[in-house]
């Protein structure tokens, strides 16, 4: 049915939470879509964002058959909102999306600005990120005049070590950028799926414009780099070759002059690639990063990038490397570069200079420790190692924001006090690039805990294996509940059977993760009659505890997921209970937080943010009733069902790791058996055995088998009940689930495959 849309007044897009946020939602056109982008949400949830130039008033989403759903203000109506139309917030998604990636390209204390939001075209953004926040990219949406443009560009500059800019599609600046360097960064978004997805583009002389996702691209010194700058970079465009964190160490460093015109320090140094030779190169490092020491071996542990210097002489460097931090090793000597010799230490130490200011843990020793100990934890129930590095991340704080002195002594108290049975997780901890083995420093965190200090390497080496064995079995052990009567003895309404605690947190959280997927709220009754329970079942004090695991374990910054549930006619704001939840967490007020309120809003924002969860270890559920077990006769098909059932579930986990869905002629093919072999009631069982064992919250192989033109097989509701998840679902709900758990099996075996490479990071 064509729409009708002559109406320019209707609004397109909101954003959601409160009338400040920067969340944006754009509500899709079709009422079938509309149904779909509900799902979760209330019609409360709206409003006419002042970051889109509007009242901060609530909207209310209207559905149409004949023409196009959108947004619409309660009356009376006050709002000089100018932009409504589909690009509307097109400056809050580029936000929220430069947020993401440049987390995900590691860098953590970033700003984002929107400048003259309500403007046509939303104005402009600027994404302020890196040590002290030194580096902006700023992307221009609205037209500016060219002398504007050459004063802004002259007034960032002059505030941040490196300026990068992208272009909208209506500013009519890129030429000019063109001009300058050979190419411009353009930037669009397009609506898919019932949202904006965020493009980059890369504009060249010819005025041709090759554009990529977003999460294709990469950031470099020089700025956005898209796949088409890494084949076919421009003629001004100097070569720039990246390097690999923790492949490179130096050492005998001499401070040289700075470069002009910019603010870096540079350094001469002897330097040796991992695998390869020493050379003598120029490194380049932030003007506040510590002077790296000639008398100690110093890994590059931060991208950086390899630049050839075409004008040097033959008796000076060849190479200069472009590196954002160092860290220091705690020894003189590492095997894994053989050749570099760091110089011997003065007899006579030269006049102390004063002491730079020790870096403070930005979360504070208390909980930077407390934090150390629950991603530790994390590592053991994957049964993996993490680097230093990365361990320390996240923290908030930077390696080089730690001393190895300092180090040894964190993991210390991430263990004290040693007891009998309690693993020490420091064993987790392990060099960069290095094959699994104790940290070189791993000697003296046992010291630390009361062993010998002159243990033997042979010695340290059989603890490091106990202790990680210790640690991995423990969190195994966790990881599988114990069936008991529940302090509060909840039950079933109307039956005398306690419910499974674990079980129906397990439930809660998948269903709290459907609703944060949707960026919305949901009523605490809703959320128990989703689970088959009426309200009178749970009393207040359940409520609270119930909630609390959902979110356990606990950690500032950790994404709660208790946040999304509010109670019935509540006005906007955290529940009344929130505040308990938040007590029974063990949350305290800090500058960041230092209200329920900031802090929920804060919870919210974290449940919203896109990320990949754990896959939790399994645990074993009640096997099928006798009344739902097939009657396939298995010795007919001279194959035992468990034969059968180990052959799915290879085919399934091969799948998982190709990252496609498969049918039953796949996995029938894997057993040896033919398609008019297995009924549905047969294909049903082998299903249920093949996921049977894991937790609420485990993956679901089954969510990869496929009817006919891709479409969900007719008993995965079934499945669903006899695995004990939640079930009778709606089809759209059912659909949901079953993407969600396809995509957290893809992600999980993934993961899985890249485990060693991830060792060796």
């Amino acid at each position: 049915m064509p729409f009708e849309d002559n109406d320019t007044r209707k609004v397109r897009t909101a954003v959601i939470g409160r009338a400040g946020s920067d969340w944006p939602v754009f509500l899709p056109y079709d009422h079938d879509d509309f149904d779909r982008f509900m799902l979760g949400r209330t019609r409360e949830d709206f409003y006419c964002g002042i970051l889109l130039g509007g009242c901060g008033k609530k909207l209310t989403a209207k559905r149409y058959l004949d023409k196009k759903c959108h947004f619409a203000h309660r009356p009376p109506v006050h709002c000089r909102r100018t932009e409504t139309g589909e690009a509307s917030a097109d400056h809050l998604y580029i936000g929220q999306a430069l947020h993401s990636w440049l987390r995900q390209q590691g860098h953590q204390d970033i700003e984002i600005t929107y400048l003259d939001p309500g403007s046509a075209h939303g104005g402009a953004v600027e994404v302020r990120f890196g040590r002290a926040r030194h580096r902006v990219i700023r992307v221009q949406l609205a037209r500016l005049s060219l002398r504007e443009w050459e004063e802004t560009r002259e007034q960032l500059a002059k505030q941040h070590t490196r300026v990068h800019w992208v272009y909208g599609p209506y500013c009519g600046l890129s030429g000019s950028q063109v001009e300058d360097v050979g190419h411009a960064i353009r930037i669009s978004c397009r609506t898919e799926g019932g949202t904006r997805e965020v493009y980059v583009g890369t504009q060249f002389p010819d005025r041709s414009l090759a554009w990529a996702a977003l999460k294709e691209c990469s950031l470099a010194d020089e700025g956005v780099i898209t796949p088409v700058l890494d084949v076919k970079p421009t003629a001004t465009v100097s070569v720039a070759f990246p390097l690999a964190p923790g492949t490179i160490a130096f050492t005998a460093t001499v401070s040289l002059p700075e470069p002009d015109g910019t603010a870096e320090r540079l350094y001469e140094a002897d330097v040796q690639p991992l695998g390869s030779t020493v050379v003598r190169a120029l490194i380049t490092l932030p003007p506040d990063h510590p002077a790296p020491s000639p008398h100690q071996v110093h890994v590059i542990f931060s991208s950086a990038h390899l630049l050839p210097l075409t004008t040097a002489a033959p008796s000076e460097p060849a190479w200069l490397i472009r590196a954002e931090g160092t860290s220091p090793l705690p020894q003189q000597a590492d095997v894994r570069w053989p050749d570099l010799h760091p110089e011997p230490l003065p007899t006579e130490p030269p006049t102390p200079e004063p002491a730079p200011e020790p870096h403070t843990l930005p979360m504070g020793e208390a909980e930077t420790i407390r934090l150390l100990r629950s991603q530790l934890n994390d590592v053991a129930r994957d049964q993996s190692l993490i680097n230093w590095e990365k361990l320390i991340r996240h923290t908030g704080a930077a390696p080089s924001d730690v001393s190895p002195e300092e180090r040894i002594r964190l993991l210390i108290a991430v263990d004290h006090p040693r007891a009998d049975g309690k693993p020490v997780l420091s064993a987790l901890v392990k060099l960069a690039f290095a094959e699994p083995g104790p940290a070189p420093y791993f000697a003296d965190i046992l010291a630390g805990l009361g062993w010998k200090a002159d243990l033997s390497e042979a010695k340290v080496r059989e603890v490091w294996h106990q202790e990680r064995r210790t640690a991995y079995a423990l969190a195994r052990a966790e990881a599988v509940p114990v069936q008991q009567q529940p302090p509060s003895g909840i039950s079933e309404a109307g039956t005398a059977p306690v419910l499974d605690e674990a079980l129906l947190v397990g439930r809660f959280r998948v269903h709290l993760e459907l609703v944060a997927k949707g960026h919305g709220l949901i009523k605490w009754t809703t959320l128990l009659k989703k689970q088959g329970l009426q309200p009178s079942t749970l009393s207040a004090h359940d409520r609270v505890r119930l909630l609390a695991e959902v979110d356990k374990p606990y950690a500032s910054g950790r994404r709660m997921l208790s946040a999304l549930v509010k109670l019935d006619g509540q006005p906007p704001g955290p529940s009344p209970f929130f505040g308990d939840v938040l007590a029974e967490l063990g949350w305290k007020p800090d500058p960041v937080t230092p209200t329920v309120e900031a802090a929920w809003r804060a919870a919210l924002d974290s449940a919203y943010a896109p990320g990949t969860r754990a896959v939790p270890a399994a645990r074993p559920v009640p096997a099928a009733r006798s009344s739902e077990r097939d009657d396939t006769q298995w010795g007919r098909l001279g194959a035992s069902k468990e034969t059968v059932v180990n052959a799915a579930r290879r085919a399934l986990v091969d799948a998982a790791k190709r990252q496609v869905c498969v049918g039953w002629h796949t996995l029938a093919a894997a057993a040896g058996l033919k398609l008019t072999d297995l009924s549905d009631k047969a294909r049903e069982a082998i299903l249920v055995a093949v996921d049977h064992g894991t937790t609420p919250d485990g993956v679901l192989l089954s969510s990869l088998v496929v009817a006919s033109e891709h479409t969900p097989v007719s008993y995965f509701d079934a499945v669903l009940r006899r695995l004990g998840r939640p079930h009778g679902l709606r089809p759209i709900e059912l659909g949901q689930v079953r993407k969600i758990e396809q995509a957290r099996a893809f992600a999980a075996y993934n993961r899985e495959d890249t485990a060693d490479s991830k060792e060796k990071t």
